[in-house]
């Protein structure tokens, strides 16, 4: 049972503990409210049967003592109460008011009492229901008197009681499970606004913090969460302000480095060998200069994203752009007009700098881009990026947009390991996807997906 509870979540072990509880509390009183209530009415009805069998019994002993009558005209001069009978044993005889049951078998439960002298009492169950048997020795007159009365009353009581205390019982566990749900809504809220909190920090939004509270009980898990997340934010902008600075402090000698480089790639007094490793030095710095470049902007998506700089741009545009920069055709592009001219609000620079590091990476480790399509529906639009490459393994398809991850490619030497890691960071920061699968007629296909601006209705 408590496997089971504990899988179906807190909220409802909490709620089914509770209906468990008012069960249990609910059955525990029904059954000492009944077994009180049946004995207070069993010894009612006792006392009832036994005054009347003792007036009972006077009235025959009277008969039989102040008449000739016989025993069976002394029995019906007297009338008993409804569902009761009388019964006479005189002489070895017996003696009825009825003709229902036998006498010799219905008070068998007090018959040796009533021998001995004594009045006896006792319940009987030959009758449906139950019934008090009450025996009153007549010595007087020779004889023993019974007087068996049905106990149909005091069994209807019982029952309509158990019914009550049953119905009592389901309504009490109603309660307490009820009780128990908005029990656990009200413990689970600062676990639902820490899980909201959570969900947002964890999908970029460094501004949100919890609440404070007066409750004593929660007030130390708030600010301890806050608190967490001002250092976590902290330790975010620290890490980007280094990369950032390191970025810029290298620009410098960088830009000395390239101009020295230009400087001696024009001079003509170098020997081939000098010549050589001119080009190669000027090969790796270009290399630097991407990583550099790559790195700052990874630094200003880390920073977050401007809403400032969001603007509505068609998606042609901006593919015609990326195309443009990253020195592709922009013939190259396939696909619908209406998908083209669809809109998505995006920061242009960012997003033209992930598109081109597709296009490059597409020419770099994919064989040469191959086409770009666009596609679109009415709640996102699909730019896909093709190349003709050998494509990139099932196994590989997430990591290679993790950070100076490298799948291969056919140019050694190039990229910075960066670019496929800041088409992710952009694409998610505009609360699009970007994935990669295999292309129809092979290599592999890059698809940025990206939350469509809803067109508006036009107005009268």
């Amino acid at each position: 049972m408590i496997f089971k509870l504990g899988r179906h979540g807190l909220r409802s072990s909490v709620t089914a503990a509770f209906a468990l509880g008012a069960l249990l509390l609910s059955i525990a009183l029904s059954v000492g409210t009944y077994v009180s209530a049946r004995q207070l009415l069993v010894e009612q009805r006792e006392r009832t049967a036994l005054r009347q069998a003792y007036a009972d019994a006077a009235l025959v002993r009277d008969g039989l003592a102040t008449s000739d009558k016989g025993v069976s005209e002394a029995l019906g001069a007297v009338s008993p109460p409804a569902g009761a009978s009388m019964y006479v044993r005189s002489g070895g005889q017996w003696y009825s008011s009825t003709l229902d049951q036998s006498g010799e078998g219905l008070t068998a439960v007090v018959r040796e009492v009533v021998a001995g002298g004594s009045v006896g009492l006792g319940w009987t169950d030959r009758t449906d229901p139950h019934a008090v048997v009450v025996g009153i020795p007549l010595p007087t007159v020779d004889a023993e008197y019974f007087e068996v009365a049905v106990a149909d009353e005091l069994d209807a009581t019982l029952h309509t009681l158990a019914l009550a205390l049953a119905i009592g019982a389901a309504l009490t566990t109603v309660a307490g499970a009820a009780l128990g749900r908005a029990a656990s809504r009200r413990v689970l809220a600062p676990l639902r606004d820490v899980t909201g909190a959570a969900v947002a920090i964890s999908a970029g939004d460094l501004e949100r913090r919890l609440r404070d509270t007066d409750d004593p009980d929660l007030s130390e898990l708030v600010a301890s969460f806050n608190n967490m997340v001002d250092a976590l934010r902290e330790r975010i902008e620290r890490d980007a302000r280094f990369a950032s600075d390191v970025s810029h402090e290298l620009r410098t000698p960088l830009t000395t480095l390239t101009t020295s480089l230009a400087l001696l790639q024009r001079g003509r007094n170098l020997d081939p060998q000098a010549r050589s490793a001119v080009a190669l030095m000027s090969d790796e710095l270009a290399r630097f200069r991407m990583a550099l470049e790559d790195l700052l902007a990874l630094g200003r998506l880390d920073a977050g994203i401007n809403e400032s700089a969001l603007v509505p741009t068609e998606v042609g545009d901006l593919v015609r752009h990326a195309l443009a920069t990253a020195g592709t055709s922009p013939g190259s592009v396939g696909g619908e007009r209406d998908a083209a001219i669809a809109r998505v609000v995006v920061d242009r620079p960012q997003m033209v700098r992930a598109l081109v590091n597709l296009l490059r990476n597409a020419d770099l480790h994919g064989g040469g881009l191959s086409h770009v399509d666009v596609s679109a529906t009415p709640h996102h639009v699909d730019i896909v990026v093709s190349d003709a490459g050998p494509g990139v393994a099932p196994h590989e398809r997430r990591r290679i947009f993790e950070r100076f991850a490298r799948a291969g490619g056919t140019k050694v030497g190039t990229g910075s390991g960066l670019g496929l890691s800041i088409v992710a960071e952009t694409v998610g920061r505009h609360g699009g996807q970007v994935w990669c699968e295999d292309a129809e007629l092979g290599g592999a296909q890059f698809v940025v997906r990206l939350p469509r601006q809803p067109e508006r209705e036009p107005t009268s």
